[in-house]
């Protein structure tokens, strides 16, 4: 009875009050420098009280050195580590502007952070590290230096949100481990999400993870039609049967000026926050 009430507890916190400010958080990205995004960023952290350190690295951007900063919230302990994940940098466009980024990816964040919410009290057997990257978009810099760095033998496991702005279709990189992959159906199952599973999925940051070995997936939410159309744009090959110059809307959208607020709907933002918690709890329970 306690874990019930526990369970439902957790639900109420992330439904109610999430709905309400889901798209202002959101929108709380829309920032003309990436200094600025990052102090969104912060700002909805000591709001949530999720406390968070800063880890730099070299980085760079349009050619010019800038100092990466990854932002890491720990919770709980454990002697290995499960990464929940998702990038909070924007793309440059090419006349210099900085997207809005908030299909790429503020919404991600946001759901994450909604996850995170939750989580903080939960009683896990891995500790859990909440990463928000840097320089994805720049070619998975701050993931690299994660997964180059001193934590990252204590890696069970890295879920990963990219893309998460609008849809009702959950999809994500199906993982070679078979502990993760069970992982992903209960999770899936719990959360009522009919999970469509990728063998090829669009690079995020799950795949600095993929190269040193670690179990690792990455979430998006789409339209049921769109989701598919891009199923068959990666994995399909010659017999998807789509035009040759058919490109699902989502690529027209992002790393261009109508990735904006008008794209995104809040409540896939706290579906998929919703989703992130179970990916985590079920994660957790595979105890390795």
């Amino acid at each position: 009875m306690r874990a019930l009430l526990t369970g439902l507890l957790a639900a109420c916190l992330l439904a109610a009050p999430a709905m309400a400010g889901t798209r202002e958080d959101v929108a709380s990205f829309v920032q003309p420098t990436q200094d600025g995004r990052l102090a969104a960023l912060e700002a909805l952290l000591k709001r949530e009280g999720l406390a968070y350190e800063i880890q730099t690295f070299p980085g760079s951007e349009a050619g010019k050195s800038r100092q990466g900063r990854n932002v890491v919230i720990t919770i709980g302990k454990g002697e290995r580590d499960i990464l929940l994940t998702a990038h909070w940098d924007a793309k440059v466009m090419k006349d210099g502007a900085l997207a809005d980024a908030v299909v790429d990816n503020a919404a991600s964040v946001v759901a994450v952070i909604q996850a995170a919410r939750v989580l903080k009290g939960a009683k896990l057997h891995h500790r859990l590290r909440i990463i928000l990257f840097d320089q994805e978009e720049l070619g998975l810099l701050g993931a690299k230096a994660y997964a180059a760095g001193p934590d990252a033998g204590r890696v069970a496991a890295v879920i990963n949100f990219d893309v998460n702005g609008y849809g009702d279709t959950p999809f994500f990189a199906d993982p070679t481990d078979p502990a993760l992959a069970k992982a992903i159906r209960r999770a899936c199952l719990a959360a009522s999400e009919d999970c469509l599973a990728f063998g090829a999925y669009p690079p995020s940051d799950n795949l600095a993870f993929r190269k040193i070995g670690v179990p690792e997936t990455s979430f998006s939410y789409l339209p049921a039609r769109e989701a598919h159309q891009l199923w068959l744009m990666f994995n399909a090959g010659q017999t998807s049967g789509l035009p040759d110059d058919f490109h699902p809307r989502i690529l027209g959208l992002i790393h261009t000026p109508d990735d904006t607020m008008a794209a995104v709907d809040p409540d896939t933002v706290d579906r998929a926050g919703r989703l992130a918690v179970e990916l985590v709890r079920a994660a957790d329970a595979n105890r390795r």
